[in-house]
C-alpha cells in the first residue's frame, strides 16, 4: 500500500507540473531582452528625429525590445559597412546608394521602408561667378559626387539633360564631409549634392541649386534597411518598427514648425538649413511595392549600364512587404 501510495503522489505530483507548464506565458509574445541597434545619418531623417517619448520607441517598448541609437554616419556606406559587420541593425540611406550597396550578390541587409525623394532639395549646386545656368553648362567643369550614390546618379541624369558623355567633365569623387570643403575653396565648379548638404552649401558658401533632381528625372528614394538576419530572427519586431517609424512622421507633420526648431536646436543650424530637412522627414514612410520594385529595378539597370556600378543588380530579392510578414509566418 505505501508504494502504490508513493507511485500516486508522484504521479500527481508530475501533472500538477505538466499543468503549470501549460500554462505558462508563450515565449514568442513578446521580444524581451532584444535591442535594435539604429544607426542614423548627419541630418534630420526620421530615425534621428524619433524621440524617447514618441510612438517608435512606444511600440518597440511594448513589445519587449529596446532601441539603441548609434552614429551619425555621414552617409549610407559607412552605415552599411557598419550594418555587415553587425554594429547596428536598422539605418537609413538612397535608393542608389542602396543599389551600389548590392553589387555582387553579397549583402546583408533588406530593404522594409521607403520615403519619396527629395526633389526640391537635391541636385547640383553652383556658385553664382561659375557661369553655370544649365546642365549643358557643366561641359569642362570639376564637379565634385559620392562614388556609386546619390551624387554620381545626379551627374550622369544631368549629363543625359545637358547632352553631354562623361568625358566631357571631370568627376571628382569625394564624400560628402571632404565635397563642402572643397567646393568652398574653389577646388571643383559645381557639386552634385542632396538635403542638409545642399542648405549648407548655399548658407555658407553663398551656392544656388541651379539643376534640382525635379528637371533631370531622378527617382532616388529614401530607403530603410535592416539586417537580413536580424529580420529573419525578429520579423514581427521589424513590423512594429515600421508602424512607429510611420508613425513617427505622422507626428513629424502635425508640428512641423516644432520639427524645425527641434533641428535647430540639434545641429545648431538655421532656419534655412533645418526647414527643408523637416520638410523631407515627414514625407511619409510607406511600404515596399510591386511598382516600386519595378522603379528601383530601372535605377539599377541605368547606373549599371552608365557604369556606375561594376556589376548588373537584382533589386526585387533585397526588399521585403513589411506589412504581409505576419502573414508569412
Amino acid at each position: 500500500m505505501r508504494k502504490i501510495s508513493a507511485i500516486l503522489l508522484s504521479l500527481a505530483i508530475i501533472t500538477g507540473l505538466a499543468a503549470c507548464s501549460s500554462n505558462a506565458k508563450p515565449t514568442q509574445t513578446q521580444e524581451d531582452d532584444v535591442t535594435i541597434r539604429v544607426g542614423i545619418l548627419r541630418g534630420a531623417e526620421p530615425l534621428s528625429l524619433s524621440k524617447e517619448d514618441g510612438p517608435l520607441q512606444k511600440r518597440i517598448e511594448a513589445a519587449g525590445a529596446k532601441i539603441n541609437k548609434s552614429g551619425s554616419f555621414p552617409a549610407m556606406a559607412p552605415a552599411v559597412e557598419a550594418l555587415t559587420a553587425g554594429s547596428i541593425d536598422i539605418t537609413v540611406g538612397s535608393i542608389t546608394a542602396g543599389i551600389s550597396s548590392l553589387v555582387g550578390d553579397t549583402a546583408e541587409f533588406t530593404i522594409f521602408a521607403r520615403q519619396e525623394s527629395d526633389y526640391k532639395h537635391t541636385g547640383i549646386v553652383v556658385k553664382p561667378e561659375s557661369g553655370i545656368r544649365s546642365a549643358a553648362d557643366l561641359k569642362g567643369k570639376k564637379i565634385a559626387v559620392n562614388r556609386g550614390g546619390t551624387g554620381e546618379y545626379l551627374l550622369y541624369k544631368a549629363l543625359d539633360k545637358g547632352g553631354l558623355k562623361p568625358s566631357d567633365v571631370e568627376m571628382v569623387y569625394l564624400p560628402p564631409t571632404e565635397a563642402g570643403p572643397a567646393f568652398g575653396n574653389g577646388e571643383v565648379d559645381a557639386w552634385a549634392t542632396w538635403g542638409t548638404f545642399t542648405s549648407l552649401a548655399e548658407e555658407q558658401y553663398g551656392a544656388k541649386l541651379v539643376i534640382p533632381a525635379s528637371e533631370i528625372g531622378t527617382q532616388n528614394d529614401i530607403i530603410f534597411v535592416v539586417r537580413t538576419e536580424f529580420l529573419k530572427q525578429h520579423p514581427q519586431l521589424v513590423q512594429e518598427f515600421y508602424e512607429g517609424l510611420r508613425e513617427e512622421t505622422e507626428l513629424f507633420a502635425e508640428n512641423l514648425d516644432q520639427t524645425v526648431e527641434t533641428i535647430k536646436s540639434s545641429q545648431k543650424v538655421s532656419e534655412h538649413v533645418a526647414r527643408p530637412q523637416a520638410e523631407q522627414a515627414v514625407t511619409p514612410v510607406e511600404t515596399v511595392n510591386d511598382e516600386i520594385r519595378k522603379r528601383w529595378q530601372g535605377i539599377a539597370d541605368y547606373v549599371f549600364e552608365k557604369g556606375i556600378i561594376p556589376g548588373a543588380v537584382e533589386v526585387e530579392p533585397y526588399t521585403v512587404d513589411v506589412k504581409s510578414i505576419k502573414a508569412d509566418k
